[in-house]
């Protein structure tokens, strides 16, 4: 425990995902406390499978998979209401975005462009940006 922010103690594959969220978002989820007022404002939240605080509360306990998997990280509109609610200033719509992210990365590594049949259809630097983005 540091300081008054519980953190669980992740070791390989978890703590660099931990890591990928904590940089890609600039968000430290372990300082949530589990208050629900993001989740009590968040516009989106009846379509969720998991509220926004429970997002943090998965992350905490090293649940990443959990999290990934589930809809809610798509559902978000990013309407940043619950980082104004939260009185710790989480801005849970970054750690959404964040996993969001590490989610389209994760699959698009496994993406070979030889798969692609016909690349005629597509703008050329469409397909550049997008390779350049997603596979980094």
């Amino acid at each position: 425990m540091k300081g008054n922010i519980m953190q669980a103690s992740l070791t390989g594959h978890k703590k660099e995902i931990e890591e990928k969220i904590m940089s890609i978002s600039g968000e430290n989820f372990y300082r949530c406390y589990q208050c629900g007022e993001c989740s009590s404002g968040c516009p989106a939240g009846f379509e969720m499978d998991i509220l926004p605080n429970q997002i943090n509360a998965n992350l905490q306990i090293g649940e990443f998979e959990k999290v990934l998997q589930s809809k809610t990280i798509w559902i978000c509109v990013a309407c940043f209401e619950c980082g104004t609610r939260c009185p710790h200033n989480i801005d849970i719509a970054r750690i959404n975005e964040a996993l969001r992210q590490i989610k389209i990365r994760k699959n698009m590594d496994l993406f070979n462009i030889w798969d692609v049949a016909n690349t005629g259809e597509f703008p050329t630097v469409a397909l550049v940006a997008s390779f350049r983005k997603f596979t980094a």
